[in-house]
């Protein structure tokens, strides 16, 4: 998936501009509802060919962040008035109900810290947005902790996708482990959670 969004990438760079920034806004908002799309690939592509092309590192970043949020919001919408419909039917299955569970109890012990943290818990962006739209917090607080949250990530990896250039791939790299060390710090917590939560029961 990850080299065949590139290689779309590199096509858009054939053709007007616009339509490039296009596919970018795209993107950046449908990896909100259907999280197996690597949009952080492509901003971090993105951003490096800014310095080989007509790209203007601002508007990458502008419409990735504008993307990413409304996305976050949709999902946000989408939970708030369908959430358990949508869950009964497994329209969609990349929701599975352990992962609300899991967020749920986030939102439980941090509360919107948890929406500010989004962009940085890899592969939980769609799982919160939902989850936080069906526990109906506070529109106002969610948009404007969704747009900060994403305009700091987006920031950063742009930065950095414009700083190495040509060798972007290898920050595909570091954010591939990235995810996984974040997974397994979700992992560890939530089996700390559980045990002592049970030894609590226990006492």
């Amino acid at each position: 998936m990850e080299q065949f969004l590139t290689d779309l990438l590199i096509r858009t760079t054939e053709i007007p501009v616009i339509w490039t920034y296009s596919f970018l806004l795209f993107i950046s908002w449908f990896e909100n509802i259907f999280p197996p799309i690597p949009g952080d690939v492509l901003v971090v592509f993105a951003a490096s060919l800014v310095a080989v092309g007509p790209m203007n590192l601002f508007t990458v970043i502008l419409l990735s962040v504008i993307g990413g949020t409304v996305g976050f919001m949709c999902m946000y919408y989408i939970g708030r008035y369908s959430g358990p419909k949508i869950l009964e039917s497994q329209i969609m299955r990349w929701l599975p109900q352990e992962s609300i569970s899991k967020v749920t109890k986030w939102i439980d012990s941090r509360g919107y810290a948890v929406v500010a943290a989004n962009r940085f818990l890899a592969g939980a962006r769609t799982v919160i947005a939902f989850t936080v739209g069906m526990n109906r917090m506070s529109v106002l607080t969610v948009g404007y902790l969704a747009l900060l949250s994403s305009t700091v990530w987006v920031t950063i990896i742009s930065v950095v996708g414009y700083l190495v250039g040509e060798e972007w791939e290898r920050i595909i790299a570091y954010l591939s482990r990235y995810g996984l060390l974040v997974s397994g710090l979700i992992v560890l917590y939530v089996i700390w959670k559980v045990t002592r939560t049970l030894h609590q029961i226990r006492k």
